[in-house]
């Protein structure tokens, strides 16, 4: 008996649902990781955030909720992609440098909720930050905005972008050169 439609969006909501528990779980594996690289297994975080952004709710089940969900998906795992790469390459550092890497994981957020709690210091906001002063220097420009402010205008940006999304569409960092400042916009999928 084929599964109902219904049942499939169910499947595909539980599947995202896993996969979001999968990137929470990748945080602690990683640095128990980096901190023990002789008794702890490779976390293989990088298979996972593939596999979350290549993944694509069939359109036979498609629904604005699910799409929602898998954005919100796609964009954690996006954050946490680049805090742990910033934690890797402060991992091998240490090691170039004869320290032990466990002393540096005090330093950063142990899982998204501590990373909220940081507001714009948060790895991902810190890296549009940085992206963002990166491009002013280049126009010869300051920021009329604190960093706290510039996250909270990303974070409501992309609020207002995710409800309006069409499937063939993505959320996308960029560079408004008029504005001389980042902002989210939307894009079709390639």
């Amino acid at each position: 008996m084929a599964e109902s439609t219904e049942q499939r969006r169910r499947s595909v909501e539980k599947e995202l649902m896993e996969l979001e528990k999968q990137v929470d779980a990748m945080d602690g594996k990683l640095r128990a990781y980096l901190a023990d690289r002789q008794n702890k297994p490779h976390p293989r975080h990088m298979e996972l955030v593939e596999k979350i952004q290549r993944y694509r709710v069939p359109p036979a089940v498609s629904t604005k909720q699910l799409e929602y969900q898998l954005d919100n998906l796609q964009w954690k795992v996006y954050y946490h992609q680049k805090a742990w790469q910033q934690l890797w390459e402060n991992a091998e550092a240490a090691y170039r440098q004869g320290r032990q890497f466990g002393s540096t994981l005090q330093e950063s957020p142990s899982n998204q909720e501590s990373e909220r709690s940081q507001g714009p210091t948060s790895p991902s906001m810190q890296s549009f930050w940085d992206f963002q002063q990166k491009k002013l220097k280049e126009f010869g420009a300051r920021s009329q905005e604190s960093a706290e402010e510039f996250e909270n205008r990303i974070r409501s940006r992309y609020r207002q972008l995710a409800e309006n999304k069409g499937d063939d569409q993505e959320i996308v960092l960029t560079f408004d050169k008029q504005d001389k400042q980042c902002t989210l916009a939307l894009r079709r999928k390639e």
